[in-house]
């Protein structure tokens, strides 16, 4: 079983500062700095202002739902490759996927980043899978929340990055 999930994640930064953000190495260094249980391989395959992040994290037990640790069969480890492309006039699309290791979970979709009035916004449209017996269909709409706080998280990081006060943006 699968489920099909959408959501929109605004950002109060114009696109052009959102999308240089989203395709810079600098920025998903510094956020991911700090995360002692996380990696991170950058690498610009389709050329300028393209990226694939490539990102793996092993939650502390406290993070994972307790559904989700009654069906675990090992340590859980996240793993995302996320790939955006050059901004072709005020839009660029992006794709994702994900995976799970501990739990056989897949995730995959496209984003796409557009202007709004109030600055910008990603489109997420996607699909979940677990396959677990039984518990799976209700183990599916907590990976797309997960997707969600994930990218809530990152938007947070990321306006403070464009933001002018932020020290990364100063000369």
């Amino acid at each position: 079983m699968s489920r099909k999930f959408s959501f929109t994640v605004p950002y109060s930064v114009p696109v052009e500062d959102l999308h240089r953000a989203l395709v810079d190495d600098a920025v998903w260094q510094q956020r991911f700095a700090a995360a002692d249980t996380a990696t991170i391989e950058l690498s610009h395959p389709d050329g300028p202002d393209s990226i694939r992040l490539e990102m793996t994290e092993t939650p502390g037990q406290d993070k994972v739902p307790g559904l989700v640790r009654k069906v675990l069969k090992s340590d859980l480890v996240l793993s995302r490759i996320d790939s955006w492309q050059p901004l072709h006039g005020e839009t660029a699309k992006g794709s994702f996927t994900g995976r799970t290791g501990g739990i056989n979970t897949e995730m995959s979709g496209t984003y796409e980043l557009r202007p709004t009035a109030e600055g910008s916004e990603i489109e997420v449209v996607g699909t979940v899978t677990v396959k677990v017996p039984l518990v799976g269909g209700a183990i599916e709409p907590l990976a797309e929340q997960l997707h969600q706080r994930v990218l809530n998280s990152e938007r947070k990081f990321i306006e403070g990055w464009c933001s002018p006060a932020s020290p990364s943006t100063q000369a």
